[in-house]
Order: structure tokens, then C-alpha cells, then sequence
């Protein structure tokens, strides 16, 4: 505990407030469930939204462990339903984040770029509450309160109270919110681009579900809906409609419209198509030839062709029959390299030549060597900034750029790991906006290995992988299992608020071009580069609203 944390604690003892107190926190602001800096919080918070914006704020309680309490939300003195609050509920990061990537094992180096040292438990993940009696578990216990769009549509000040009631213990807090005349766009109407790749199985794994089966489409609704809750706009396709028997390759194409239904319902404007291809069983990177995902075999000594060429003419009839011309992207093989470089632009070829109208979409780890195979970038961030200039004159010829993050990079760049802060989430939007690029890639939906909630970084899973090569805090998931759906998390809600901040941005941009500018370098001015002050963030956030006006 540090001074200020034990001094603040010496002040409740002596002011015999030690059975309980509440503070009001900024959602941006890292806490954690032993110790936190209370000298910068208080029972009144405000913040500035445009109509439509979810409202949120942290209640931050402490009282004795096991203590059972009551809270209730109002404004203008009727009680909001018990929805609008969630229990945040902690989780561990066992190691600190790389200079470089991984985590500090790797090489072997401190990273000074991170929240609080390792070992250390963080209040992450978002647990709706059905019953507003609730039980402390920790020397400090948490709440969200998220105001939804539905009462943010109308503009004025409103000023939520915040009740809690305990044995011997009475609080209230005020959360007061303004909503400008000004309006964010609906996830159908957004510009960016974002997509978390999704994993059946782990859905299947801790929800006890069969696949294609209607319990298994009514949890499939509720992620799909967590994902459109946190503005995400594309998801991957399952591979298993694809079937190899008999000689025969079939497409299920009643399964495939089914699932994309869902996801259509939510909003969503993008559909990515399973990678076609891939490094072997082995994952061996030194092969220069690629094989096909669905039979294995090799694309030209075993002639893989035919295969690619079957898959993509079911994929053309099913596009073409469900007006999805625009909505389709193809991926071919994930982070292909200088090695198999050749093979990947001969598929590439192949798949134009049947889909003419298909735009490929690929995490790159190579440049010059995919030119003319590619339409849609999606470098590491780090690619993208050290080789900015090959990114602009692909862009020249119509292509477009996004970027990603995954175990890489870590030390100042954004990523979305447990131990960084939570507005370099936030800046990934900004970094679109600042380097006009599109959206933004990752890997890690639900991609979880063991139990998230106890483990939160895992060995790296690739046959081979060095003893000390592990995947960072959190780098392979952004939403939890619940017991009967899907739960958020405080760095997926970070990241929609970027991704909305994003929208607003380019409102301002087609408006007014030069405060524009001055906002975007205020906050943002490089991945490496941006200003981690969270009250600077509210004062541009509301300076760029209220420009919009």
C-alpha cells in the first residue's frame, strides 16, 4: 500500500467512517479490490455525452467483508430498473506486459509502461445484477452504473442518485450527466470498422450448448448482441459449413444465411469469411506453400486449386443470392509472411478471377511481397507507423488500411492488456481518426484457455513455443463467460467509447476541418505518442461535441 493509499485510511479511522463509504469514479480510471488512490474521488461525478451515448460512472464501495447492502438508482425521484447497474468483479494479472511484447519474461526487461507491477487483481469484468441485495466480498467493492441511449436521447442535465444502504451504513452519491443536441450515430450508421475474432467453442464450452441446436442460437443472439453493445460491426464465419466428404465440397448454405441473420439483426455490416488456407498442421512458417484449411492439401503439389476453386464458386452463388455483395470480405491465410508471400497472391488471383467484386482482407506481416493481392491492410500498429508511406500508396490505389494488435506490441503502444490504461483502448478510434484509417483487428473475443476468470495470462499455445512465452493479461479475450450469457468487460466498454468517439470525429471533420485537427492533436499524436491525462480526455471530449453543435 503506498502513502497515500495509508493516509487516506488513517483519515477514516480517526473519523470512525471505517463501516463504510462510497466514492464515484470516472469509468477510465484503473481500481483494483485491495488499495486504491481515494484522494481523487469523491460522491459527485459529471460528465458530457451526445444523445444516444450510454452514461457511465464506478461506485466504489467499501465496507466490512460480507456485509449485505441495498442499492437503488433514481432520477427525479422514481427508481430506475435494476438493469442499469452491474457488479464489477476483479480478476488477476499474474505478469506485467512486455517492452516488446508477450509479457516481461520474454526478454527479460521492466516494462515502466504499465498501470501497477505484477502481481495484482483488477476490477474488469461487468456482471449484470438481478437482485439489488448484494454481499461485499473484498475490502473494496464495486458497481457500474451504465445510464442506456434509451434515456439519453433527450438533451438537458440530469442528475442521477446513487443510494446504498448497509447495517450501520448510509450513503448517497450523485451522478449528473449532460446530453448536448448532439447525435451519435447507430452502429449501422458507423464508419469504423471493428471486428473481434469469435470462438464457437469456448461459447459452447461454458454455456453446455450443441451446435446449430435452438439453445445454441439463442445464446449465439445474446453475444451477438454484447458484440453490436460494444459498436463491434463484423464477425468471422464458422468454417464447419464448408464440408469435405466423398470428394465432394459442400457449403450449407441455410445454416450460413442463419448466422448471419443473427448478427444482421444486431446490426452488423460485415461478414468475414473463414481463411481459406493455412500454414499446415505443423504451423511451419518456413514453407513457402500454403495448404487448404478444409482438405489439406497443398496448393500446387497436391493441386489445392481445385478445391479453392470449388469453395469460392459456393461462396459467389450464396453472396450473390443474399445481397451481400458489399458485406462479404475474404480472408485467404492469416499473417501471411515474405515466405509464402508468392503463394498468397496466386490464391489471391484465383479467388478475383471467379469473385471479381470480393474485397480480401488480411492481418499482413509482409508488404511489398502481397502488392496487388490485398484490398483491406490490416498491419500491427507498429508496422503500420514505422511503414506508413507504403500504407499511403496502397491507399493511392484504392485499397484500405486497418491495424491490429494481438501479443504485439507492447511497452507505450496501444493494446488492450489488463495492466495498461484504460484510455489507450479508447485511442484506438483516435488513432483511426488521426491516421485516416478505417478500424481496427483482434484476435482475442473468447479465445480463452482454462478459466478467464482465474487466469488471465496463459502460455502461448503454438507447438514449440519457448518456456518463457507467454500471452499477455487478457490478450486472448475482451468479454467473460456468465452463467446464462455473455458478460462485458471495462476495457470493451473503453474501446466502444473510442470507437464512438470515432464517429463523432468525423462528424467534426466534414464540419469544421481545423478544430478537427487541433482536437485530434490535443489527445492523440502518434501509438506511441498520446496524452494519458483522463481529465484532459473529458475536456476534448466535450470541446468536440459541443463544436459538432
Amino acid at each position: 500500500m503506498d502513502i497515500k493509499s495509508l493516509f487516506a485510511a488513517f483519515l477514516l479511522l480517526i473519523s470512525g467512517l471505517t463501516s463504510g463509504q462510497i466514492w464515484l469514479v470516472d469509468p477510465l480510471e484503473p481500481i483494483y479490490p485491495d488499495v486504491n488512490n481515494l484522494e481523487n474521488y469523491g460522491k459527485n461525478w459529471k460528465a458530457d455525452y451526445p444523445q444516444g451515448a450510454i452514461a457511465s460512472v464506478h461506485v466504489l464501495l467499501r465496507m466490512p467483508e460480507a456485509s449485505t447492502y441495498a442499492v437503488s438508482v433514481t432520477k427525479d425521484g422514481l427508481e430506475l430498473p435494476k438493469s442499469v447497474l452491474s457488479r464489477l468483479i476483479d480478476v488477476p494479472v499474474e505478469q506485467n506486459t512486455g517492452i516488446d511484447s508477450r509479457t516481461e519474461q520474454y526478454l527479460g526487461k521492466t516494462n515502466p509502461h504499465v498501470i501497477r507491477r505484477a502481481p495484482f487483481r483488477i476490477f474488469e469484468v461487468v456482471q449484470p445484477i438481478k437482485d439489488i441485495v448484494l454481499k461485499s466480498t473484498s475490502n473494496y467493492t464495486a458497481l457500474r452504473l451504465d445510464i442506456p441511449a434509451s434515456m439519453t436521447q433527450e438533451q438537458g442535465v440530469q442528475k442521477i442518485k446513487i443510494n446504498v444502504v448497509a447495517e450501520q451504513f448510509k450513503a448517497e452519491a450523485t451522478f449528473t450527466i449532460k446530453i448536448h443536441p448532439v447525435k451519435l450515430p447507430e452502429l449501422v450508421e458507423s464508419q469504423f470498422f471493428y471486428t473481434n475474432w469469435f470462438n464457437l467453442k469456448r461459447m459452447e464450452e461454458h454455456h453446455d450448448l450443441e451446435r446449430w441446436t435452438e439453445p445454441w442460437f439463442m445464446m449465439l443472439k445474446k453475444y451477438a448482441k454484447v458484440m453490436a453493445h460494444g459498436r463491434q460491426n463484423s464477425i468471422t464465419l464458422p468454417y464447419e459449413l464448408f464440408k469435405f466428404e466423398n470428394g465432394e465440397i459442400q457449403l450449407d448454405s441455410e445454416k450460413m444465411l442463419r448466422f448471419i441473420n443473427v448478427f444482421r439483426d444486431q446490426g452488423f455490416k460485415y461478414f468475414e469469411a473463414p481463411h481459406l488456407m493455412y500454414r499446415g498442421e505443423n504451423d511451419d512458417w518456413g514453407d513457402p506453400e500454403l495448404k487448404v484449411v478444409l482438405t489439406k492439401r497443398r496448393y500446387y503439389k497436391e493441386d489445392g486449386k481445385k478445391d479453392i476453386a470449388a469453395i469460392m464458386h459456393l461462396i459467389y452463388e450464396f453472396v450473390k443470392n443474399n445481397d451481400l455483395e458489399h458485406s462479404w470480405l475474404q480472408h485467404i491465410s492469416d499473417e501471411p509472411t515474405a515466405v509464402n508471400a508468392a503463394c498468397y497472391k496466386d490464391i489471391s488471383k484465383q479467388v478475383k478471377r471467379i469473385f471479381p467484386e470480393v474485397k480480401i482482407m488480411e492481418a499482413t506481416n509482409d508488404r511489398d511481397g502481397l502488392t496487388g493481392a490485398i484490398d483491406i491492410w490490416c498491419p500491427l500498429i507498429n508496422d503500420f507507423q514505422d511503414n506508413e508511406s507504403f500504407f499511403r500508396e496502397r491507399e493511392k490505389l484504392g485499397e484500405k488500411v486497418l491495424v491490429y494488435t494481438c501479443l504485439i506490441p507492447g511497452g507505450k503502444w496501444l493494446n488492450r492488456t489488463l495492466d495498461m490504461e484504460r484510455l489507450r483502448q479508447v485511442y484506438f478510434g483516435w488513432g483511426a481518426a488521426f491516421y485516416n484509417t478505417g478500424g481496427y483487428l483482434h484476435w482475442g473475443l473468447n479465445q480463452y484457455y482454462g478459466d478467464p476468470f482465474a487466469q488471465s495470462v496463459i502460455h502461448h499455445p503454438a507447438p514449440g513455443a519457448a518456456p518463457n512465452n507467454f500471452l499477455p493479461a487478457g490478450d486472448t479475450h475482451i468479454i467473460y463467460p456468465g452463467k446464462e450469457e455473455p458478460w462485458s468487460s471495462i476495457r470493451f466498454e473503453a474501446h466502444r467509447v473510442g470507437c464512438e468517439d470515432y464517429d463523432l470525429l468525423q462528424i467534426l471533420k466534414q464540419k469544421k476541418p481545423k478544430k478537427y485537427e487541433k482536437l485530434i492533436n490535443r489527445q492523440f499524436r502518434s501509438y506511441t505518442d498520446y496524452n494519458l491525462s483522463i481529465k484532459d480526455y473529458r475536456k476534448t471530449k466535450k470541446k468536440l461535441i459541443n463544436h459538432i453543435k
